[in-house]
């Protein structure tokens, strides 16, 4: 019964409230969000499972990204 009402303040929330509960999460559960949210955007693009399936399956180390270096290329993304 609890799920049903929690759900139902979620449908009549606007997106301005829904931004401001989930500024208000812990920093562990907006991390849940976001990859939530990422996983909706690319649950039906094939193109981007069939990228993603090829890169996990790569063994050649010379592909990979050192971790500094992948923050790197994340901050550069950031930068609009």
């Amino acid at each position: 019964m609890q799920l049903a009402v929690k759900t139902l303040k979620l449908r009549l929330m606007s997106v301005q409230e829904i931004k401001e509960q989930l500024a208000a999460l812990a920093r562990n559960e907006q991390d849940e969000v976001i990859a939530y949210l990422f996983h909706l955007r690319h649950a039906h693009d094939r193109e981007y499972a069939s990228q993603t399936g090829r890169r996990l399956k790569d063994k050649d180390p010379s592909h990979w990204l050192a971790p500094d270096a992948f923050e790197r290329e994340l901050d550069k993304k950031e930068i609009p």
